[in-house]
């Protein structure tokens, strides 16, 4: 892997102290802004095929807006894909300027090596999965010579990648953050990521569909989660 730039390695650092909070999914520069100014580690991109999915030129526009609405913040942006060709992420990569790329498809350990910028992994267990099952995968990845900088922990939706906004196992989510610190994503919303912290005890959350009404992102809702999210990582 190439060497950090101060964005990637900033990350790490988030990763490192914990109390993440990321919104995803983001499509309008003044949601992006929102996020970041209401106090958002990671804004989130869908570049898969999705209802939320972006070009690589209207995420810049959305990362360059966020830079300017809270130019004291560092904005981390996170790229989403699905089984995507190594080409197409570097090229979007390039284009859109995020940070870091979270993968959501079925992409083997050796694939991270392919790529110049730090990759989040995730896991969407299925119902009845038992927590060594999930974990001896999860450290098929870690134990690699490219271990993923994060591993984020979703619900489970057959025939989709994820932002269905179906709730993750939490007993299962905690069984694991007990061995692996994860992020935990998967129908979180403002009323209920504080209890889902309390339970799992993540170092992150993500949330997408959670902060939204009507299928269009809400700055009053990023906000109301983020100030719950961040009253239960300090409990």
């Amino acid at each position: 892997m190439a060497d950090l730039t101060p964005h990637q390695e900033r990350l790490s650092q988030l990763f490192a102290r914990g109390g993440v909070v990321k919104i995803c999914g983001l499509r309008e520069p003044e949601h992006a802004a929102a996020a970041l100014a209401a106090g958002a580690d990671l804004i989130g991109f869908i570049f898969a095929p999705a209802r939320r999915q972006i070009t690589a030129a209207k995420a810049r526009t959305c990362i360059d807006a966020a830079r300017s609405a809270a130019p004291e913040r560092t904005a981390l942006a996170v790229g989403v894909f699905v089984d995507a060709p190594v080409s197409e992420m570097m090229r979007i990569a390039e284009e859109s300027g995020i940070d870091v790329i979270q993968l959501h498809g079925d992409e083997p350990p050796e694939f991270l090596a392919q790529l110049s910028v730090p990759a989040v992994k995730v896991f969407r267990p299925r119902p009845g999965t038992r927590p060594t099952g999930v974990l001896t995968d999860i450290n098929h990845y870690r134990s690699s010579p490219s271990p993923p900088l994060g591993i984020l922990v979703d619900g489970y939706t057959e025939g989709d990648s994820g932002g269905s906004g179906v709730r993750a196992d939490w007993t299962l989510a905690e069984e694991i953050s007990a061995t692996v610190p994860i992020l935990l994503g998967g129908g979180l919303d403002p009323l209920n990521v504080g209890a889902a912290i309390r339970q799992v005890r993540p170092i992150g959350v993500d949330v997408s569909s959670g902060v939204e009404i009507d299928g269009v992102k809400s700055a009053d809702r990023i906000d109301e989660f983020i100030r719950a999210a961040r009253q239960a990582f300090q409990d």
